[in-house]
């Protein structure tokens, strides 16, 4: 691995290998990390206002601080919002994948295991599972502060004729 690295550099200095093609999404998405993710696409990402801890090429990291206008009527996080975390931060994982064309969700499917409440940190870690030429399969986990698995998802996305202009 190392000679080939050495190689590549060496040839990419003499201009016969140009540099990869960066991912401009992914890194936006980095410059974000530990900061208010305020520069959503979404509309309703602003609503949530998670924080980004970590991103690659194929997975991302989100933090979430539980408000009560995120709970239901017994305090806990409502699970819609759990589902529209875990649906928000699956739309950034595709992001930073560098498509051409807008994926919209087909299913989302959440089993729910434990509570948070008012005041409480989740995180979403968030990752594909296959990437298909038309259809893209996604994982999510919503973890506490305690690393508690709060609830799992999976979900697949389609190819649409939209273009992502951004």
């Amino acid at each position: 691995m190392y000679i080939c690295s050495k190689i590549i550099m060496k040839l990419f200095k003499q201009g016969f290998v140009s540099v990869m093609e960066e991912n401009k999404r992914l890194q936006y998405i980095k410059s974000l990390i530990g900061k208010p993710f305020s520069g959503s696409a979404s509309p309703f990402g602003h609503f949530l206002k998670g924080e980004v801890l970590a991103a690659d090429e194929k997975s991302t990291e989100i933090k979430f601080r539980v408000r009560k206008d995120m709970t239901n009527p017994v305090g806990t996080l409502h699970g819609g919002v759990t589902s529209a975390m875990i649906d928000d931060c699956m739309g950034v994982t595709f992001f930073v994948l560098g498509l051409e064309y807008f994926y919209p969700t087909i299913n989302l499917n959440v089993d729910f295991f434990h509570a948070a409440f008012e005041d409480d940190d989740v995180r979403v870690k968030t990752r594909v599972v296959k990437q298909g030429k038309t259809i893209i399969n996604l994982k999510a986990e919503v973890f506490n502060s305690e690393d508690k698995l709060l609830a799992q998802a999976t979900s697949n996305i389609a190819v649409s004729g939209i273009k992502i202009t951004f």
